[in-house]
């Protein structure tokens, strides 16, 4: 049966912050450490990169400190990231989207400081290889192997391997997959990614005419004979390849790999109005599958915002951030929307995250739901008729007419469990 959720069932209240921390600047990325136990207080940490400061690995009970990664570009300049994120053995630390340099730092955990490996989308930063663009995503797959097969991965699953990440850039907006066990070329400056597999964007060539593809609801993943693989066979047009790329041009916003452990990664770009899917088991040594958008997921993306989506503990339910004040929850299957959740009349839905609640006894889970958008005081005072030499000259009762809302509220809600 199909439960509503809407925002009167839901009463808001004042929450107190359990944890408060004063950086620097704004604040671009934070990463939560993946193996966090609040039980084990030496792993309750998480990262944080603001602007024109150094990451700091912050203590989640007493927000100080613990230890700081500096990068520094080729002119021996520290230049704090864009994206920081922990891979998924959490020994390793990434940082990326650099102004200077098409480059990736890899710190180690234990090691703070400035020594890193230093990983290059290209040679040089204008050369025509590689990867173009600043990184704005970086994103590891499902990592469900123990410590000790951290060099092995998941056993079954080829991408279930922390040496295996997704990376997504801004303008112009394109999507590869690297191996950086994979050899390269000696280079002072850094290692070279070589061999990068390219999802969307520059680099990805596709012919007028249609292509025949194996259909992925008829056949099997490549162990069926031939004449199983010709009846499932299905028209991929390069009408339909050129929608997919059209949505991931504005520049990648984020990366999430399926937590179901399948061969697919969704993605999501800026002013685009849907969640893609991409069917990478190319990955995998299929090679009669190449990578092609598979799966569309609606929403109201037209702002320059970051709008975020989720996945339950299962990865059979989608919660997309949309503009038009809702999240919208899909059957990740069938791409069908299930229902939503309204907010009533707040700021744009922006970010979304789930938490499953069996663990407490309870079916389905809490979703987090962050609104807000930037408010401007000469557009109000405009819309009131009033200018700034008046707000001036009254002095505070023109501060009051002209105070601003909240920049943003917390919701919680209450979600059903929608697939058994």
């Amino acid at each position: 049966t199909r439960t509503s959720v809407s925002s009167s069932d839901i009463s808001l209240a004042c929450w107190k912050a359990a944890l408060h921390y004063q950086a620097g600047d704004t604040i671009r990325s934070y990463s939560w450490y993946p193996h966090m136990n609040s039980s084990d207080p030496s792993t309750c940490a998480l990262l944080c990169a603001s602007r024109d400061q150094p990451i700091h690995l912050i203590d989640a009970y007493t927000s100080a400190i613990r230890a700081t990664y500096r990068p520094y570009n080729g002119l021996d300049e520290m230049e704090s990231p864009t994206v920081v994120t922990f891979s998924p053995e959490g020994g390793r630390i990434f940082a990326a989207g650099f102004r200077t340099d098409r480059t990736l730092h890899v710190f180690r955990t234990e090691l703070p400081g400035r020594e890193s490996d230093v990983l290059r989308l290209g040679k040089t930063r204008r050369s025509k290889d590689g990867q173009k663009g600043m990184i704005s995503a970086v994103a590891f797959p499902q990592y469900h192997g123990s410590a000790d097969s951290s060099e092995g991965g998941a056993i079954g699953n080829p991408l279930h391997n922390p040496a295996i990440f997704a990376v997504g850039c801004y303008s112009p907006g394109s999507i590869y997959v690297y191996d950086d066990r994979m050899p390269s070329e000696d280079n002072p400056a850094g290692t070279v990614l070589h061999s990068g597999i390219c999802v969307v964007g520059h680099g990805k060539a596709f012919s007028r005419r249609k292509r025949r593809f194996p259909s992925m609801s008829k056949g099997g993943r490549g162990g069926d004979d031939q004449a199983e693989e010709e009846e499932g066979e299905d028209m991929f047009s390069a009408a339909k390849v050129k929608w997919y790329q059209s949505r991931a041009r504005g520049g990648i916003t984020q990366l999430t790999w399926s937590p179901a452990g399948d061969h697919i990664l969704y993605s999501a770009s800026r002013r685009s109005d849907a969640v893609l899917a991409w069917d990478l088991r190319m990955l995998s040594g299929d090679a009669s599958r190449p990578i092609c958008g598979m799966a569309s997921y609606a929403r109201d993306g037209d702002t320059n915002q970051r709008l975020e989506f989720c996945f339950d503990e299962y990865g059979k339910q989608m919660f997309v951030a949309s503009r038009d004040r809702c999240v919208k929850i899909y059957d990740v299957a069938t791409a069908k929307m299930v229902d939503k959740i309204e907010t009533g009349d707040a700021d744009p839905v922006n970010g979304v995250s789930y938490k499953s609640t069996a663990a407490w006894g309870r079916n389905g889970g809490l979703l987090s739901v962050a609104l807000g958008a930037r408010q401007f005081s000469d557009c109000k005072c405009k819309e009131n008729g009033q200018s700034s030499d008046d707000d001036d000259n009254n002095g505070e009762d023109s501060e009051d007419k002209t105070m601003l809302p909240a920049p943003g509220e917390l919701r919680v809600y209450q979600v059903p469990q929608y697939n058994k």
